[in-house]
């Protein structure tokens, strides 16, 4: 980018030649190709100003740091680094005809931005809106910021060098900050992430579509992939992008599931708005949400973890006030509660099971038998907690129910499974173990261990609500 005139115009009278007279000194000039060169000086201490030692040719004009005003001013830089880096410098007219030289800046690790970037790419209107318009076909989003602007914004701020670098944007707008994250990843090999923040419509409708969009081909053009990434710029691209919705304010009450008794409605009919008994007011107040409302999904149905993977809320969908049903993943939920560092993940396993009660004791044998179509599935996540205890999270579905034969025969079945799977050899391998729904993981503990085994609903609710204003409590 082109920083403007490289005499220092502003700046106060550091910037007069009073204040530094070496920094006073010719540039020649020839308009005819726009090159330019520093002549050959001698510095005169008597004079306090440089000697020129070269003439400048018939082709040449002398061009002095003289500002409008014809006040004596400084090149920004003094007549060595001038000539090391001639390179960077270019001749441009100005307006009125006036001659300007202006000095290229690259952007580099631990080298402040100047205040005001001068790069054609920069153009919003030109490179932002534009890009979109070949990504889309048209332009979904207003005020797009050049990809090239903020891929030199990341640069300066240090990114460059660091090539496994996490780049956080919480105000994502049209996704520009990951595009240019992707782009420069392809340039050097980087395997830098990004986490966007975004709380509009436009999240669904340009942000995601336009980092997949990115992610598939490096060029685009009406709404069309001009080019397919090549194997190693596909290698480069984000190959797995993980989206987090956090439930909204309107979709927690469009999710309240109010039950209220006939007789205590009938209560509440008679002491209506404005009552002088105050009796619907304090009601509502002490005890709706704490009680009617209970069991909402948005305040944690936990009968609904009878089978976590079926978790359902009412969404608002975007630029519409009606709601549709989405399934809720309770498992990466949980996970970001407990601040689980997670280092590996199970897919579901089905399995269906023969259970045989013994007559002279009541215990219950259990035959797992793998089946697509089982009713009983488990899923496992492995992690670390932020007080790097190891953690041991059992998800499962419990088709008994809450009835006490139906509980006695789901947990005869974990029982088994934890001894099949091999976490009941691996026991060492943990110190706490969770388990959605009331089990008994603790009796399977050896006696060298010491790992303890909780519920899944009671800490999931706990750490909701019950640690949201003083903070996370043991494990």
């Amino acid at each position: 980018m082109w920083t403007g005139a490289i005499f220092a115009k502003d700046g106060g009278s550091v910037t007069h030649r009073a204040a530094r007279p070496k920094q006073y000194y010719p540039i020649y000039v020839r308009l005819a190709d726009k090159s330019l060169r520093i002549p050959a000086l001698s510095w005169n201490g008597a004079t306090d100003a440089w000697d020129i030692l070269e003439e400048p040719t018939e082709e040449e004009s002398v061009l002095w740091p003289i500002d409008e005003k014809g006040q004596h001013r400084v090149w920004s830089l003094n007549h060595i680094s001038a000539r090391e880096n001639i390179a960077e410098l270019e001749v441009r007219l100005g307006r009125g005809g006036s001659t300007q030289i202006y000095r290229r800046h690259r952007p580099a690790t631990g080298v402040l931005p100047r205040s005001w970037w001068d790069k054609t790419t920069y153009a919003a209107r030109e490179y932002g809106s534009a890009t979109l318009s070949k990504l889309f076909g048209s332009t979904p989003f207003s005020f797009a910021k050049s990809p090239y602007a903020v891929q030199d914004c990341l640069r300066v701020s240090g990114l460059q060098t660091c090539l496994d670098g996490v780049v956080v944007d919480y105000f994502a707008g049209s996704g520009t900050t990951a595009h240019a994250v992707i782009d420069i990843n392809r340039e050097d090999g980087g395997q830098r992430k990004f986490i966007l923040v975004e709380m509009s419509d436009y999240f669904d409708t340009v942000l995601l579509p336009r980092i997949k969009k990115v992610g598939f081909a490096p060029e685009w053009k009406d709404g069309k992939p001009k080019r397919l990434a090549t194997p190693e710029e596909a290698e480069r691209s984000p190959r797995i992008l993980k989206v987090v919705r956090l439930e909204s304010y309107e979709d927690t009450l469009n999710n309240l599931d109010v039950r209220r008794r006939p007789a205590v409605q009938h209560l509440l009919d008679e002491n209506g708005a404005g009552s002088s008994t105050g009796v619907r007011e304090d009601y509502t107040i002490r005890y709706m949400l704490d009680v009617e409302t209970r069991d909402s999904p948005s305040l944690l149905k936990l009968q609904a973890f009878l089978d976590p993977s079926v978790y359902r809320l009412k969404v608002k969908r975007p630029r519409s006030d009606e709601s549709r049903e989405v399934a809720v993943d309770l498992l990466e939920t949980f996970n970001w509660l407990l601040g689980l560092r997670v280092t590996r993940m199970s897919a579901p396993r089905r399995f269906g099971a023969e259970a045989a009660k013994a007559a002279e004791d009541d215990s219950v044998t259990v035959t797992l038998t793998k089946t697509p179509d089982g009713p009983w599935w488990f899923r496992t996540v492995e992690g670390v907690l932020p007080d790097d205890r190891r953690a041991l999270v059992i998800w499962r579905s419990r088709p008994g129910g809450d009835e006490p034969d139906g509980i006695e025969r789901d947990n005869a079945l974990l029982d088994e499974w934890f001894k099949q799977s091999g976490h009941g050899a691996r026991q060492a391998d943990f110190d706490l173990i969770y388990a959605n729904g009331d089990h008994n993981l603790d009796s399977l503990r050896e006696t060298d261990q010491t790992w303890t085994g909780h519920t899944i609903e009671d800490h999931f609710k706990r750490l909701m609500f019950e640690d949201a204003e003083g903070g996370a409590g043991a494990w």
